[in-house]
């Protein structure tokens, strides 16, 4: 049987699961997440292996509204990201109807330089669609993105997963590998390390916080038995900052023992983890720090 592997990108509106298929196609976390939108930032590539194939999967931020420089960016990235690849896997949440940030997909998806490509429908949380609005909700997206491929799937359990990776597949164009056989990402340690400590202040924080919230990576030495981080976590006010670090310290020393637990069973060593908070006013609204965030180029 021929070998086929290319790129594919996700493409959908926040908060379907694009996160959690991409962690769950690739077998490791390479992309962090959460319940709250617009949890990833930048493009994440993760790579799916199979015993005839192999693909780059490329997570990418959720489509929407944007209403800050940052927003802006992570619209832009995901928009560039569909340029070049082999197949689209458009992602949504079966439960619920087509809307107008679905139409705007569809659109893009429809334009001259896209609509060659090939496009497959993930109608994902499919636990949560009743079984009397399938068809309906199988016919109306399918008729919107122009295809006949599609699957319903469960991310968070990994039902119908394997399916959808053979529909992917069928796609691909017939050619030798494109990565290496122990590969699973193209992200640096750094960034994903960054992501890990930004995932745990996600998952520990309510209102503005996850939004306001950034971490840059100021310090890595590695030593014969220890690699030494230093992370800042921006945010916006000073009102913020109180928060993050808690009272006492409580909140940014949770996070960080919880990220550094992961942080070594993701590279394998013993990591000492320093973690503190900085403002950066209005950050999410200045290039310049976009571009130190590496959210913008």
């Amino acid at each position: 049987m021929a070998f086929r592997s290319g790129i594919v990108a996700l493409m959908g509106k926040p908060n379907v699961g694009k996160s959690t298929l991409t962690n769950a196609l690739v077998g490791q976390k390479v992309s962090i997440v959460g319940s709250r939108p617009q949890t990833t930032r930048r493009r994440a590539l993760g790579i799916v292996h199979g015993p005839n194939f192999q693909f780059g999967l490329v997570d990418t931020p959720g489509i929407h509204e944007p209403h800050t420089q940052l927003g802006k960016a992570m619209v832009d990235q995901a928009k560039s990201a569909v340029q070049d690849v082999d197949v689209i896997v458009v992602v949504v949440d079966s439960s619920s109807r087509p809307d107008a940030l679905d139409q705007s997909l569809a659109e893009l998806l429809g334009s001259q330089s896209l609509k060659a490509t090939p496009v497959i429908l993930c109608l994902n949380k499919m636990d949560r669609l009743r079984a009397e609005h399938v068809q309906a909700h199988v016919e109306l997206y399918c008729q919107l993105f122009r295809t006949e491929k599609y699957m319903l799937t469960r991310a968070t359990t990994g039902d119908n997963l394997s399916k959808l990776c053979g529909l992917i597949v069928g796609e691909l164009p017939e050619q030798p590998p494109l990565f290496g056989d122990e590969d699973f990402t193209d992200q640096s340690a750094r960034f994903l390390v960054s992501e890990l400590i930004r995932e745990k202040v996600l998952l520990k924080s309510r209102q503005e916080i996850p939004y306001a919230t950034a971490v840059l990576i100021e310090q890595w030495e590695e030593e014969p038995n220890l690699l030494r981080i230093g992370a800042s976590l921006l945010v916006e006010r000073a009102s913020q900052k109180g928060i993050l670090i808690g009272k006492h310290g409580a909140f940014i020393k949770a996070v960080g023992q919880e990220a550094r637990a992961e942080i070594e069973a993701l590279l394998g060593r013993h990591v000492y983890l320093d973690l503190h908070v900085g403002v950066r006013e209005n950050w999410r609204m200045s290039p310049r720090v976009l571009r130190e965030l590496e959210y913008m180029e």
